[in-house]
């Protein structure tokens, strides 16, 4: 049950709407992908909660497709920036401790300051905060976001843009008595050229990606550091650092022929990324 706040028909510039959540939020989540803690971090977001003053709790959300080496290797510094909480979807009892969290930290640092900093918006019009513990909810798409809140909400669906860059609003959402999330269905932008990041923590689909060669072979040579064997098991295939010979093997083992019985490296590439943002190839 969403709780009613502002909604808007026009889209605003959606930094513009970054800052408005974080300076309304009592404490903010980000949202994190596990399998690259540092790359679905986004910079630009961490330096606004920093200068207008708010607590942060880092979410490393799908922790159960890592090892726990891995994520202990991945949040070592982080820990010293902000609290960390692991989530599962998979594993409920991981919200009770992101809601344990969110208390606490509201209990060390308390209600956000009435008078958001001027530079920002010097004459706020919107609807100021009534919340015990109001929580900005902030992260790339297919972090898991909206499967956070509608788990924290006890909802079936958040209705999210899908035009980057722009937002219908900001919504509020009913966690329970004590706590109000704060969320917006845009989408953070990324740099155009950060194709790399937007393939690999699923921000953008693998068929949409400009060069998914490219994604792939990070993908082949990170698997042959740390997990080839699973690689391995999964396609059939011999994984080695040459990610052009693997990718026209698993093209011929899926039957992805040009003409002239040429391998389609490019849809063998699409296929692997594919199957790595949906969670079927895990480290």
């Amino acid at each position: 049950m969403a709780f009613k706040g502002m909604q808007h028909d026009h889209h605003e510039p959606y930094w513009d709407v970054i800052k408005r959540i974080i300076i309304e939020s009592d404490l903010v989540l980000e949202i994190l992908d596990s399998r690259f803690v540092e790359l679905s971090r986004n910079e630009e977001v961490e330096r606004l909660i920093n200068e207008i003053g708010r607590p942060v709790i880092f979410v490393v959300n799908k922790a159960d497709l890592v090892s726990k080496d891995s994520l202990k290797r991945q949040v070592e510094k982080l820990k010293e920036q902000g609290e960390v909480v692991f989530l599962s979807t998979k594993d409920r009892s991981s919200f009770k401790i992101l809601l344990a969290n969110i208390k606490n930290i509201f209990e060390k640092y308390g209600k956000r300051d009435k008078k958001p900093i001027d530079r920002f918006d010097p004459k706020p019009k919107f609807r100021e905060a009534t919340g015990d513990i109001v929580v900005g909810v902030l992260g790339y798409p297919n972090v898991g976001k909206s499967s956070i809140i509608n788990l924290l909400a006890h909802k079936k669906k958040v209705q999210v843009s899908r035009k980057a860059g722009t937002t219908r609003g900001i919504q509020w959402i009913k966690a329970n008595d004590n706590i109000k999330l704060i969320d917006s269905p845009g989408v953070i932008p990324l740099k155009k050229e950060d194709e790399l990041r937007y393939g690999l923590i699923g921000a953008r689909d693998a068929d949409r990606l400009k060069d998914p060669e490219f994604v792939a072979d990070s993908l082949i040579k990170l698997f042959y550091k740390t997990n080839k064997n699973a690689f391995e098991k999964l396609y059939g295939v011999e994984l080695s650092e040459d990610s052009e010979k693997v990718l026209e093997d698993i093209a011929r083992k899926k039957s992805y022929v040009l003409k002239g019985n040429n391998a389609d490296l490019n849809r063998a590439a699409v296929f692997l990324i594919r199957d790595f943002q949906r969670g079927q190839l895990k480290f």
